[in-house]
């Protein structure tokens, strides 16, 4: 095969359509489903441990499938993985609009939603992400993860929506949209560059020698640039040390995710917001349109979720700049800090605009490091057996992860507050921070030590080589 440098390298067309993606998925799930938490609540007579058993059962489903579905990655590629969550997610939010019953919400939210959400999207773009990128990898996941803002700066539009149509016609709408546009962009997925005559980055075969030829290169590609498979890479503690700092920071980020938007609510009902001329404001114009407080406070809610989505689409390319220049272990363990920051500007529930407004910018920032952690995971194992290894993360990690909205919301049922919900958050974050922070690479499989040292012999025979036919210096 001919490798060549193209003109525009493709690996940005698959940024652009993971973007697009993601957007989708969490415009409509991950952060826009926070939007109609409420509204659902209120129609169908649900406690909030009902809700969080659903999201729960969703993010074990998520834990089950993740060894199958990264399998099903490695084997099949991101399109039809892709093209597969698109029909799944859109089909489970049309049926979703039919709900008369928690036992049907249950199974169309788990069987559907979930299933559809945790197959493709994410799981397909990040490994095809890791496939086309090695020396910009952190930056061109954190573009593909400016689509969790992009989604969640339309939390607000979600938000009208149910309002002016309700929220079963607003699932309708958006399952059809879903299946409209995930589907036909699934169709540009492609597997690696090399199946395109390309290298990663874009790179010109002669580039990639002469990184190699250079000590600091041959350093920098020693991780990344050599593929464990699952087995040699499960025999490393540094990726269950990995899986571990993950899970801290995902079992925080499905509840405080699943649940933003009610947290806000809660927030805002302490009371110090009220009175005050923006508030007063605020509630003026919604009120006009909504006629009630609790709605108004819920479309506030709304529009905080989705300024915390646009500052963190705003974070993304920066954090994600900044792991391709610095180490992406000690980044992560600085969002993690930042993190626990902005959960606990919540604790003291005072309803002020300017401390939710400080608790939005620091967990956006926080959020900042979900692609730097999937790149270090590209950086420490490289492509071969990449989503096999990221479904194999999932399992343990959703177990984790699926008690939290559940009982963050029986937490609430019975105190009504969030007040002891939010200390453990935070507990959790720092753990994470610590986790990242020392984080160790893995050592080499002697598979890959041999490989690498026949390698070191081969450029060292070359450089003598090269040394012995240049020409001797004229006196």
């Amino acid at each position: 095969m001919r490798l060549r440098r193209p003109n525009i390298f493709y690996g940005w067309y698959i940024v652009l359509v993971s973007l697009i993606a993601d957007g989708m998925k969490h415009g409509s799930f991950n952060r826009g489903f926070t939007v109609f938490y409420i509204p659902v609540e209120q129609d169908l007579g649900f406690t909030r441990t009902m809700m969080g058993l659903a999201e729960g059962l969703g993010r074990l489903m998520g834990g089950i499938q993740g060894p199958v579905m990264g399998y099903c990655t490695d084997r099949f590629g991101p399109r039809v993985m892709l093209a597969f969550g698109g029909l799944m997610s859109g089909l489970g939010f049309i049926l979703l609009g039919y709900t008369g019953s928690f036992w049907y919400f249950l199974v169309i939210f788990v069987g559907f939603l979930s299933v559809g959400f945790r197959s493709g999207y994410n799981n397909a773009s990040v490994a095809a992400v890791n496939n086309w990128f090695r020396r910009r990898r952190g930056f061109a996941m954190s573009i593909v993860s400016m689509g969790n803002g992009l989604g969640g700066a339309s939390a607000p539009l979600v938000g009208l929506l149910i309002f002016a149509i309700g929220w079963r016609d607003a699932c309708t709408v958006l399952g059809f949209v879903i299946i409209g546009v995930v589907i036909p962009l699934s169709w540009f997925m492609r597997r690696s560059p090399e199946d395109m005559g390309q290298l990663p980055d874009g790179d010109p075969p002669e580039a990639v020698e002469a990184n190699a030829q250079s000590a600091s290169g041959r350093r920098r590609m020693q991780f990344g640039s050599y593929d464990f498979t699952a087995k040699e890479a499960m025999r490393t503690p540094s990726y269950w040390l990995l899986i571990l700092a993950t899970g801290f920071r995902n079992v925080v980020h499905a509840g405080a995710s699943f649940l933003m938007a009610p947290m806000i609510v809660w927030f805002l009902e302490g009371g110090g917001a009220y009175g005050t001329v923006l508030y007063d404001s605020i509630a003026s114009v919604l009120g006009k349109i909504l006629g009630s407080r609790d709605s108004t406070d819920i479309l506030i809610a709304a529009g905080f979720v989705g300024l915390f989505s646009i500052i963190n689409m705003l974070f993304y390319p920066m954090v994600g700049w900044l792991g391709d220049k610095a180490d992406r272990r000690k980044l992560c363990a600085v969002c993690m800090i930042s993190g626990a920051v902005a959960l606990a500007a919540l604790i003291n529930q005072s309803g002020f605009l300017w401390q939710l407004t400080a608790f939005v910018v620091f967990k956006a920032f926080a959020e900042s490091a979900n692609p730097l952690n999937w790149a270090i995971m590209g950086d420490f194992f490289g492509r071969r057996s990449y989503a096999t290894l990221r479904g194999w993360q999932h399992l343990p990690d959703q177990i984790a992860s699926m008690w939290t909205a559940m009982w963050m919301g029986a937490i609430y049922d019975h105190t009504g507050s969030f007040y002891w919900a939010l200390f453990p958050l935070v507990v959790l974050y720092i753990a994470a921070a610590i986790g990242y922070w020392f984080l160790p690479r893995p050592p080499l499989p002697r598979r890959l030590r041999l490989q690498q040292e026949r390698e070191e012999a081969r450029q060292a025979r070359m450089e003598r080589a090269s040394g012995a036919a240049a020409p001797e210096p004229a006196d």
